[in-house]
């Protein structure tokens, strides 16, 4: 939970039902801080924009022997071919282009103590620069609703299991 004023959570739920354009003014005055948010990127799943990954696997498929993706040179041949990946290929994949990378979506509470809606926010690991918001994603008034907004977003979503 990130703990704001009443004034801002009034202004926040001013914009729910408004363009986004509107909420990410409101984001933005929040000066919405990552290291204040209890939870935060504690159980969020890794993410990355879904044009970075389609690269970023274009270039695994190419070369699937190179990246640890097969152990043999006809299998890599068949895969670089177009052939179907197994389930240990694709989580293999997976793998390999999320194990760098610090990206998360996050569902964040804001309350005042009496009222609460939800930010849906991408934060990201710069090192020893810290976590930042990289990306707003939009205000919601349920739980549920920011949950599929989440799902929703033009974001890869990383499953390690």
């Amino acid at each position: 939970m990130y703990e704001i004023t009443t004034e801002k959570i009034a202004n926040v739920k001013d914009v729910i039902s408004k363009a986004f354009e509107d909420q990410e003014t409101v984001f933005n005055a929040l000066d919405f801080n990552p290291y204040f948010d209890q939870g935060g990127v504690t159980n969020a799943p890794l993410v990355m924009e879904r044009e970075r990954y389609e690269g970023e696997r274009k270039e695994r498929v190419s070369y699937p022997l190179d990246y640890g993706i097969c152990e043999t040179e006809e299998r890599a041949k068949e895969i670089s071919a177009g052939a179907a990946l197994t389930n240990e290929e694709e989580h293999a994949i997976n793998e390999n282009i999320f194990e760098e990378d610090d990206t998360f979506m996050v569902v964040t509470e804001l309350s005042d103590g009496t009222d609460s809606v939800f930010a849906v926010n991408v934060q990201q690991v710069w090192g020893q620069a810290g976590l930042h918001v990289i990306d707003f994603i939009g205000f919601f008034a349920k739980y549920e609703e920011a949950q599929q907004a989440s799902e929703a977003a033009d974001y890869v979503t990383f499953d390690a299991s």
